[in-house]
């Protein structure tokens, strides 16, 4: 599968944030090991853009641009998607943040070292006559989290998902989902602490487990091995999910691999008539199905959290 991957740096007046080779190999150790293996980095200018371009490898193909300190990798990738520079599976890796979002738009720790990727998904078909919103589109965060946590097992690293869009390794959090859609274009957002996780302190309390991260003395993974990993499994899975079987059939596969499926927990800013219950599966829409006093509730909104 062909990428191409591309160092992207605004030229004034531009929202893109400037950056060079050579800075981001001085961001981090596992960005310098990133760069110098990807590398040559060759630049090209192209007059029409408002951006510079630093290029490795093909010059065709599917795009990765890589982009310096930003507010947020989905906001660069709103911005290229405007420009028509992001086609369907083109990505956006940052560096670092200034402003990530997390779910419900909380502010997301984001320094160097770590994964911050948008990725331009594709499509979703439009459902029945008379369906307001497919059931594969109102999935999305699922499949999404689903396909992260099977590539991360593909290089070794296990990981469930915590309904309904975060990562969790060894009952810590070391990533998160956020998907933005205007109009009828797709954009997914990826955080994965690699290299480090924020300080309990710096999470919401009694609302967010401890984090981690992925990183160990025996695993070192750099973002950009990682993001291409990422965007090459996604794309080859991702047909076969939804073209292949019905969606509660995915949603039932999907139910056995959630982060303390059978078990009781607490739900933090849910139903008010239902705070306490234990997982036991997905609805057809995605939601959580959580059994308490003998009665089975629906779960749309809140914060699972362990008891």
């Amino acid at each position: 599968m062909i990428t191409r991957i591309t160092i992207v740096s605004g030229k004034d007046e531009s929202n893109i944030p400037k950056v060079t080779p050579e800075q981001l190999f001085q961001a981090h150790p596992l960005w310098a090991r990133d760069i110098e293996h990807f590398g040559p980095w060759n630049s090209v200018e192209d007059e029409c853009r408002t951006y510079s371009t630093w290029l490795s490898g093909a010059r065709a193909g599917r795009p990765i641009a890589i982009c310096g300190s930003c507010f947020s990798s989905l906001d660069v990738a709103w911005r290229l998607n405007s420009m028509e520079d992001l086609p369907v599976w083109g990505s956006v890796l940052a560096v670092e943040q200034h402003t990530g979002r997390g779910q419900i738009r909380r502010e997301w720790v984001s320094p160097p070292g770590n994964i911050y990727g948008a990725i331009r998904w594709p499509g979703i078909a439009a459902g029945s006559p008379g369906e307001f919103r497919p059931v594969w589109a109102r999935i999305l965060p699922l499949i999404v989290g689903y396909l992260a946590c099977r590539a991360l097992k593909d290089i070794g690293v296990e990981v469930q998902l915590k309904w309904p869009n975060d990562l969790l390794k060894d009952g810590k959090k070391i990533g998160g989902i956020l998907i933005e859609e205007r109009e009828s274009t797709i954009m997914v957002g990826i955080g994965l602490n690699t290299a480090s996780a924020p300080e309990r302190e710096q999470l919401r309390p009694d609302h967010a487990v401890s984090a981690t991260c992925i990183n160990t003395e025996e695993v070192q993974l750099g973002p950009l091995e990682t993001w291409i990993h990422f965007v090459d499994y996604f794309k080859s899975q991702f047909d076969s999910i939804i073209s292949m079987q019905e969606p509660e059939d995915f949603l039932k596969i999907l139910a056995d691999q959630l982060v303390w499926f059978g078990e009781e927990v607490r739900i933090v800013d849910g139903p008010k008539d239902v705070s306490v219950g234990r997982i036991c599966g997905l609805s057809a829409d995605g939601g959580l199905i959580v059994e308490k006093d003998g009665a089975r509730h629906t779960v749309y909104s809140g914060s699972v959290m362990p008891l």
